[in-house]
């Protein structure tokens, strides 16, 4: 009985066998980069900022350009990125999917002109890297639950690796 009153208020629901449990968001990318522009998002409520030092190659600064968007609601990371300006340099900006709210962001600085078109490029420096994440800020938290710099680094870390698939030698 509950289900055939859920069908007539909500049609979609009759054939739900069929049916994912919920549709995919809409892809708002404009040449596979998400810009997040669909998206209910809140700043940092309680912001704090550190620097770091953090080799990126080309690979992962395309990555971290081109960002996250959630295909199921299980996902629990969402990420877009502003710029790259000029030099190249760019902010990623990483939230929770179901609240919207922004754990953290990373500042990339780029060595030389290596944005995501210039991928197959030379790299710069002795290194051979092409980019380094050079600050990172993130949501302190409140009195009874401080994130310190460490736990908001191993975060970023986690998710760039784990969510963007980035390699951060």
């Amino acid at each position: 009985m509950f289900s055939s009153i859920l069908g007539s208020l909500f049609p979609s629901m009759k054939n739900s066998s069929t049916t994912p449990p919920i549709d995919p968001p809409a892809a708002d990318e404009s040449a596979g980069r998400i810009t997040g522009s669909t998206w209910d998002v809140h700043p940092i409520s309680q912001p704090a900022t550190a620097p770091w030092h953090r080799n990126l190659s080309g690979e992962d600064f395309a990555k971290l350009y081109r960002g996250y968007q959630p295909s199921a609601m299980e996902d629990r990371w969402m990420c877009r990125s502003d710029g790259p300006d000029e030099r190249g340099n760019m902010v990623v900006h990483v939230y929770r999917s179901w609240t919207g709210h922004e754990q953290f962001q990373i500042k990339v600085e780029s060595r030389g002109s290596h944005g995501p078109a210039d991928r197959g490029a030379e790299t710069d420096g002795s290194d051979g890297q092409k980019a380094a994440i050079t600050e990172i800020t993130w949501d302190e938290g409140g009195e009874d639950t401080k994130v310190s710099e460490e736990d908001a680094k191993n975060l970023a870390t986690m998710v760039c690796k784990r969510v963007l698939k980035c390699e951060l030698d």
